[in-house]
């Protein structure tokens, strides 16, 4: 079937393509009527192909509830859709619910004026998080690459490109059931409230995208397993009145790996601050779906590695936060923040477990305020060959019970070297390059066993355990088959 080019086609109600065909032309589908709860274009046959029509809705006809309005709604496997200009639906592509629909490939592809449902700046209304959405796709196998999508100016939209797991929707699931997602090349812009978005999905890339202006997060993995973030370009723009969907209180920013995401790696980005974020990267936890029990979760296995950080006229008080993290391993990035305040700072964590924080290269505005990074929480931690400049406290890990390592790191043109303030167990404290105006080691705990370290008081060490090492106030202190003895130090 051809749309010929220059050619206007007016419909009022929804086109079905039932049959195996391919639609293709240069012309104009235009929509005035009859889709304000339906699609303009459903395919419900395999290996149907739409190519390079327009599809319009000028008039932007649309529901904030019931069902969607949508540009092409597809509910067949093998689908492609590829050089298509659609504009002004509330969702431009979507692979539907209802089945295990694969293979679905949507390219080179001009989804603008995405027209949201959502009650914009100020609005406390839930409305909105069910529609709103450039292309979703419910199923797997699928590709989405090189498309330019956006909302439009004004608008609340929801998500510019998500890819969900079917959940109880599947009533014919195939091999690959909530799996295989390529996400790559896309430009997403405008004020979606989530630029790319993996939900509860597996085996997925989300990489070599370009985004801006979102108003709640850039990407975000929620709930997944066994997926990537790599390579991409967030330019954050929000303003401090960019509430949009303030109703679900999130914490806006750039990257956010949400909940019970397992085995996320999060590589290579550059994220540039022009707006108001909370944190540029956040392994945020949060409760369950239906959990009675209301016990946070968080994330497991996480790698955040070789990320950029810059600031550019905006605001952003930390550069990764963690919250309740099993096993993250946070490596190589470089974090520019801005006026952190209270416990922000350049790597913030917060009851997290097995920590590995090593190499990276941490900047903060001064010795005035925040930290360069700081964990509180019982279990091990290890800080490791960071370089760290400009904040109140360059180190600090609290109240961890299980052992503390903090070696090798470079401190800079910071008040204060390091803080161990309530940590115990075996410990290492050693080999740091600390230039501070202040106090090299705070908080230095006599009774934890540590290899070495500095400052540590004149009590009479405790505990530890045969060949631990102190030197403080003079002595040299060892432990000498469980007992301490110290000589002086001249």
């Amino acid at each position: 079937m051809v749309v010929p080019s220059g050619a206007v086609l007016a419909f009022d109600a929804t086109l079905l393509i039932d049959r195996r065909i391919t639609l293709r032309g240069t012309g104009e589908l235009r929509w005035t009527a009859g889709i304000e709860q339906a699609p303009a274009l459903r395919v419900t046959a395999e290996g149907v192909a739409v190519r390079e029509v327009v599809l319009s809705n000028p008039d932007h006809l649309g529901s904030a509830s019931g069902k969607r309005n949508i540009g092409v709604d597809i509910a067949a496997s093998e689908v492609t859709v590829d050089g298509v200009r659609i504009v002004g639906f509330q969702n431009g592509v979507i692979n539907e619910p209802s089945g295990e629909f694969e293979g679905t490939i949507v390219t080179n592809c001009r989804i603008v004026d995405v027209v949201g449902a959502g009650g914009g700046r100020g609005s406390t209304s839930r409305h909105g998080e069910d529609r709103g959405d450039g292309i979703t796709i419910w199923g797997a196998r699928a590709v989405v690459a090189d498309n330019v999508v956006s909302a439009l100016s004004g608008t609340d939209a929801r998500i510019g490109i998500h890819a969900e797991s079917l959940a109880t929707y599947a009533n014919d699931p195939g091999e690959y059931l909530d799996s295989m997602f390529a996400i790559t090349g896309n430009v997403v812009t405008g004020p979606f409230r989530r630029g790319i978005v993996l939900e509860a999905a597996m085996h997925g890339t989300v990489s070599g995208n370009t985004i801006s202006d979102n108003t709640w997060w850039g990407i975000a993995a929620i709930d997944t397993r066994s997926v990537t973030i790599s390579d991409n370009t967030i330019r954050w723009t929000r303003a401090e009145e960019d509430d949009q969907g303030k109703a679900w209180g999130p914490s806006r920013g750039p990257i956010v790996v949400y909940r019970s995401a397992s085995s996320t790696v999060v590589d290579g980005n550059v994220i540039e601050i022009r707006g108001v974020a909370s944190a540029a990267i956040r392994l945020q936890d949060a409760v369950m779906p239906e959990d009675e029990s209301e016990t946070f979760v968080g994330s497991v296995d996480t790698v955040v590695s070789a990320n950029i950080v810059q600031i550019a006229g905006g605001s952003c008080p930390s550069g990764l936060v963690l919250q309740r993290a099993l096993r993250p391993v946070v490596v190589g990035n470089r974090f520019t923040v801005s006026a952190p305040w209270d416990a922000r700072g350049g790597i913030v964590s917060y009851l997290s477990a097995n920590l590995l924080i090593a190499d990276n290269s941490l900047l903060g505005p001064g010795e005035e305020s925040g930290y360069g990074v700081r964990h509180e929480g019982e279990g091990t931690v290890h800080v490791t060959g960071n370089r760290v400049e400009g904040f109140r406290v360059a180190l600090a890990v609290t109240n961890s019970s299980a052992g503390v390592t903090i070696a090798g790191n470079t401190v800079q043109a910071c008040a204060t070297g390091i803080d161990t303030f309530g940590s115990s167990g075996p410990s290492v404290i050693a080999s740091n390059r600390l230039q501070v105006s202040g106090t090299r080691h705070i908080n230095a705990q006599p009774a934890t066993s540590y290899v070495t370290t500095r400052h540590m008081g004149t009590a009479r060490p405790a505990g530890g355990v045969s060949g631990d090492l102190l030197v403080g106030n003079g002595l040299l202190w060892v432990n000498d088959q469980g007992t301490w003895r110290s000589v002086k130090v001249t």
